[in-house]
């Protein structure tokens, strides 16, 4: 009898190896990485910054993995930001399935296809859209991709955003379950939650150029008025890239945003554990142009220098407009990036002392805002190790 049971036992071990292996030939591409980066910040209307001639501070730690399946692959990226800013956070996290080389599906946390992809901007801060939501940013749910020499299409449709929840008081001093505000990308906050998206992209592809339009149609519960709003975003967006070895990059998009059924024309988001308002309705333009040097330096490669201009309108004419633009460079050196920035804006929540960031509450940047801001600058360096 235990000679029997045993006899069972060892052919299950060997039937598991045997299994185990012959699954392990069939994964390939396992792939471990991630990267370690640094700011250097100097922020001309902090005094408390510029009385200690800026700061240095950890940016981030972040840790990928990816690895392949047959026609099944796994891409995911967690985020360990200083506590302030949230601490630990899911950048990104899917499984894809491979139809063909043209089309691919994606289940789980993944980038929104909207707008200029993967980002509408070449520097460090990002343009205006990632501010509220519409660049670089990752919700939760299904999207298939098609694309081709000539076309790239794009379907999707999110529940919810990334993230998870956490128990809040709301505007009414009820409490309830609600979106957590330690994320990556701008998402609703506050008494509203997303609750359904769907998203369409098309973009035609010629001579290194590529040009396309975007459109985002979706719905948000309010939970004080226990209530579904809809909202809709839509962008025209351009990219192409000139000059030997495509040295010279633009970049153009215009991008218009609204949220129905808000009160008094402002509406939350939130991203690393930070809220402010920003107007419910909203056109934004943004442009970009980056120009890449080779050069023989050392271990310095290339050097990149660029410039990005936004400007937002907001839909009622008793807000105050947002501007921004960033001057800057990119230095490449083996697994080192080095962004160089200097980022100025007018109303910009974090490039002034606006909102959540300064005195002014009821004069939130990408809100009402102020009615003559100054433009206020912030000189950032980030070092970034990649592996």
């Amino acid at each position: 009898m235990k000679e029997t049971l045993l006899r069972r036992i060892k052919l299950l071990l060997a039937l598991m190896i045997i299994v185990n292996v012959t699954q392990a030939q069939k994964i390939k591409d396992v792939k471990i990485g991630g990267a370690l980066r640094f700011n250097y910040r100097y922020k001309d209307w902090d005094e408390n910054n510029k009385d200690v001639g800026g700061d240095a501070v950890l940016d981030v730690f972040r840790l990928n993995a990816k690895a392949r399946y047959e026609k099944l692959y796994l891409d995911a990226e967690y985020r360990f930001y200083p506590s302030e800013f949230g601490g630990g956070m899911l950048h990104h996290g899917f499984i894809g399935y491979n139809f063909n080389d043209n089309s691919h599906l994606e289940l789980g946390v993944h980038q929104v296809p909207f707008g200029i992809q993967p980002f509408a901007s070449h520097s460090w801060f990002f343009n205006l859209p990632y501010y509220v939501g519409l660049e670089d940013d990752y919700d939760t749910g299904l999207k298939y991709v098609f694309d081709t020499n000539k076309w790239n299409f794009a379907f999707a449709f999110y529940k919810n955003a990334e993230g998870g929840r956490s128990w809040t008081t709301f505007s009414n001093g009820s409490e309830g379950n609600a979106v957590d505000l330690a994320r990556y990308s701008y998402d609703l906050a506050g008494d509203n939650e997303e609750n359904g998206q769907f998203n369409f992209r098309v973009a035609r592809k010629f001579n290194n150029q590529e040009i396309g339009f975007s459109a985002q149609l979706a719905r948000y519960r309010n939970h004080v008025k226990d209530k579904n709003h809809h909202y809709n975003a839509f962008a025209l967006h351009y990219h192409g890239r000139f000059l030997k070895d495509e040295r010279l990059d633009v970049k153009f998009e215009l991008t218009r945003y609204d949220y129905k059924g808000t009160d008094n024309d402002l509406i939350k988001m939130a991203a690393y554990n930070y809220t402010y308002d920003i107007a419910s309705e909203a056109s934004i333009i943004c442009g970009g142009i980056a120009y890449t040097i080779p050069v023989e330096w050392g271990p310095i490669e290339s050097v990149q220098v660029y410039d990005n201009y936004n400007y937002m309108k907001k839909g009622n004419s008793q807000f105050n407009d947002t501007q921004m633009n960033v001057l800057g460079m990119m230095v490449k050196a083996g697994p080192i990036y080095t962004y160089i920035d200097y980022a100025s804006g007018k109303n910009q929540d974090w490039l002034g002392p606006w909102g959540a960031f300064g005195d002014s509450a009821s004069e939130y940047g990408f809100g009402r805002g102020a009615a003559n801001p100054e433009w206020h600058s912030w000189f950032n360096v980030n070092v970034g190790y990649y592996f």
